[in-house]
């Protein structure tokens, strides 16, 4: 039997203990318990019912509730993955409208649409006609839309649609809903709309909660709860450390198998447990034995995927997740392994690389200075070893454009090494990414080629592949400076025979194809081992409605065609051999000038 979620059972434990009064008094501060003992609100079937908060609903009251008992001052951010229909933006509104009865405050609700501002409106409108609380203060609709209070409390609805949403004014709640799906154009996105909304919560006493289904491995919505958000408990172990952060974004999540609703509701008779047990896929082996999944679960998650995922087992984890690391699709499917990237990513995370330049000096040898302050301009994992191979791979930029703009294209160029067998530790080493160019890169033609002419001396004069429609520039210079360039036979439509080409036309659908293809066989066995910038591009990485493999929206792909390049021109890899500096006889030894001539001192030759 699955296990009741302990914020679940100490939920019930509490309302079947506490006495009328103080469910009252708990019902003033916690939003769940409101939301329980004195809220109606309408079920599947369009009955008004008292609601049963699940188990993400109260994580969300439990984060409002602790931070403002234990982290006084603290202003409150939280951002919640949900799966689908797990009532999170109902919740999120009633925290909101329960905040606006308790205090005067002003509060915005912003929607991906505005169908469903509309649906939240009214919404709203219903939770002050079926509240039993006794709260003494109405709520009324004016003529603008505004929901408005007897105590002076305020409410707007407005739309991600809207480019000047949440722009201006002084609020003390936020409830940004669908966070994920807002619009991603140059004029509308999510970053423009929360990055103007939220200078408005500047008090100390704000709250604001960020939800979405997990919509896209990119954008504010993804990087602010995978990069900048913490987990309650560990957020709360640094603050008893002695960090007050004035505000901190807190990640809140619920597995599917944690919601009651999640499951079949009827029992599953013999035959159909007989026959679960004889067909559970590798995946439901390891959930079942992992997270008890009972065999009502097992068959709602079956009958799920049959119904609502085209069978897809994949898209099942993306909208009902059992983590918050596999459930990320951004408008299309993933082109490459997201479990096996997160995993890439994790590790990837930890590692910090000597930062610093490469200095070409008089005699041509090009030389590393490390920068002890961090600030350099290369990023090097990995210094060049003897019999090594190595290569240097570049995705240029679109070119003029790429210095323009809040969001330029980018220039990639990162160094290679090939897979080798090491003796010490007697095992297999993958190609890894042991040098590049600080990210993001958009300097010009000329200075890109310089970094690659740099990086190639400095790796033993290593070949050097090329991403040639936008890079003909890049190209002319590497030619001019004598640098091997990694060249392929293609077939020619014009000339209709086989010829050269230096490095790769990726505008051709075939080549660019082929590459991405080829990488993607790499990352699923685990072949290749990028740095963490480049992770974060291969799992933003996706298939487009159009069934074209690029970028998700507001995510760049320069990474991606770079180590694709790489990983096909890996097995030309230049073999690095320093070279070794050699005394030769000078020309005038044997003149019997004594001016000119040499003597022998301890067996030594010494010149005069």
């Amino acid at each position: 039997m699955s296990a009741v979620p302990e914020i679940v059972r100490k939920f019930s434990d509490m309302l079947a203990t506490s006495t009328q009064d103080k469910l009252e008094a708990l019902a003033y501060n916690s939003p769940a318990t409101h939301f329980c003992l004195f809220m109606e609100i309408k079920d599947k079937n369009g009955r008004w019912i008292r609601p049963k908060p699940n188990v993400l609903q109260l994580r969300i009251s439990e984060t409002i509730e602790t931070i403002r008992a234990k982290c006084p001052g603290t202003r409150i951010r939280i951002i919640a993955v949900k799966p689908r229909r797990a009532g999170l933006s109902t919740f999120s509104l009633h925290c909101g409208y329960h905040e606006a009865m308790r205090r005067p405050i002003e509060g915005i609700t912003i929607a991906d649409r505005r169908e469903n501002s509309q649906m939240l409106i009214e919404r709203l409108g219903e939770y002050s006609t079926h509240d039993s609380f006794p709260w003494e203060n109405r709520v009324i609709r004016n003529a603008q839309g505004i929901f408005e209070w007897d105590n002076g409390s305020r409410w707007t609805i407005d739309s991600a649609e809207n480019p000047d949403a949440g722009v201006g004014g002084t609020r003390h709640f936020g409830h940004f809903s669908e966070c994920s799906k807002y619009p991603q154009t140059a004029i509308k996105n999510d970053v423009k709309t929360m990055t103007a909304a939220l200078p408005s919560f500047s008090g100390s006493d704000t709250i604001c909660i960020a939800e979405s289904t997990p919509e896209g491995a990119a954008g504010w919505f993804y990087g602010t709860f995978d990069e900048e958000a913490m987990w309650l408990d560990d957020f709360l172990k640094r603050y008893a450390e002695g960090f007050r952060p004035e505000q901190q974004w807190i990640k809140v999540f619920a597995a599917w198998w944690e919601f009651d609703d999640y499951r079949r509701q009827n029992p599953v008779s013999e035959a159909e447990r007989a026959e679960i047990d004889a067909t559970l896929s590798d995946l439901e082996r390891e959930e079942r034995e992992k997270f008890g999944l009972t065999y009502e679960q097992l068959a709602w998650r079956r009958e799920t995927i049959a119904s609502e995922c085209d069978g897809d087992p994949r898209i099942f984890a993306y909208y009902y997740p059992s983590d918050p690391i596999s459930c990320w699709i951004a408008s299309g499917t993933p082109r490459f392994d997201m479990q096996i990237l997160a995993d890439m990513k994790k590790k990837a995370k930890d590692v910090t690389p000597d930062t610093g330049y490469l200095v070409t000096q008089h005699n041509g040898v090009v030389t590393w200075s490390r920068d002890e302050r961090g600030a350099g301009e290369i990023l090097m994992f990995e210094e060049p070893r003897e019999g090594m191979a190595y290569i240097v791979a570049c995705d240029p930029a679109t070119g003029e454009s790429q210095t323009m703009g809040a969001d330029p294209d980018r220039t990639s160029i990162a160094v290679w090494r090939q897979k080798f067998f090491d003796p010490d530790l007697k095992l297999a080493r993958c190609a890894k990414l042991v040098a590049r160019v600080r990210p993001p890169f958009t300097g010009d033609d000329d200075i890109a080629a310089g970094h690659i002419a740099r990086l190639s001396k400095f790796y033993g004069g290593c070949m050097i592949a090329l991403e040639v429609n936008q890079g003909l520039q890049v190209l002319r210079c590497l030619l001019d400076a004598s640098l091997p360039i990694y060249k392929r036979i293609v077939f020619s439509h014009k000339t209709n025979a086989k010829e050269e080409q230096y490095g790769f036309k990726l505008t051709d659908q075939n080549q660019r194809r082929m590459v991405i293809d080829g990488l993607a066989a790499a990352i699923r066995n685990r072949e290749i081992e990028p740095d963490f910038h480049t992770i974060e591009e291969l799992m933003k990485f996706v298939r487009k409605p159009n069934g074209r493999y690029e970028a998700a929206s507001g995510a760049h792909d320069d990474d991606v065609m770079q180590a694709a390049m790489a990983w096909e021109v890996l097995p030309s890899a230049t073999v690095f051999a320093r070279k070794v500096r050699r005394d030769v006889d000078p020309t005038d030894m044997a003149t019997g000038n004594r001016k000119q001539g040499w003597r022998v001192v301890s067996n030594v030759r010494r010149g005069w």
